[in-house]
């Protein structure tokens, strides 16, 4: 009888530590599961997503692009869309990433900002399929004469790249 206690404890100090464990497992198990969740719905809206860039027009220092969202995914923080751009300027090649900014007048130097965007009944201040959005670019120097190059990306890392020339 002695050893009927102890025998009984060991087993119970075994089973609470095996139910803790499992608990844990079953835990980092769905803490991956959500996380390969998350990734295959990323995964789809980048599969649904595509942007074109349909003109670009140059005046002085401004750069006005027009980006055509041809996919069915909506870009809606334009805060976390980039623009970069290669371009010349008195014999000198700047490579330049710029800022999405909201200051309208005047516009900061090596920034850009929403325009307007055509056809913006549904969903207002959202890129929706089949929207344009007119994006102006400020340089700071200027671009000058020859061939540059300018790329924006969504979000969801779906970019649009064009050569445009002054």
């Amino acid at each position: 009888m002695d050893s009927v206690l102890p025998a009984l404890l060991a087993v119970t100090i075994l089973v609470i530590a095996s139910l803790m464990l499992g608990r844990s497992g079953f835990s980092s198990f769905r803490t991956l599961s959500d996380s390969w969740q998350d990734a295959e719905e990323l995964s789809v809206e980048r599969v649904r997503s595509d942007i074109s860039i349909t003109s670009i027009n140059v005046s002085g220092a401004d750069i006005d692009v027009v980006v055509r969202n041809d996919g069915a995914t909506a870009v809606v923080d334009f805060s976390k869309v980039d623009m970069l751009i290669q371009y010349t300027a008195a014999s000198t090649t700047y490579n330049t990433y710029l800022d999405f900014t909201t200051v309208t007048s005047p516009q900061p130097d090596n920034s850009w900002r929403v325009l307007s965007i055509d056809n913006d009944v549904i969903d207002p201040r959202v890129l929706n399929a089949g929207e344009s959005m007119t994006i102006r670019a400020k340089l700071g120097p200027a671009a000058g004469a020859g061939s540059h190059w300018l790329q924006v990306t969504t979000e969801l890392g779906i970019s649009a790249a064009s050569f445009f020339s002054i």
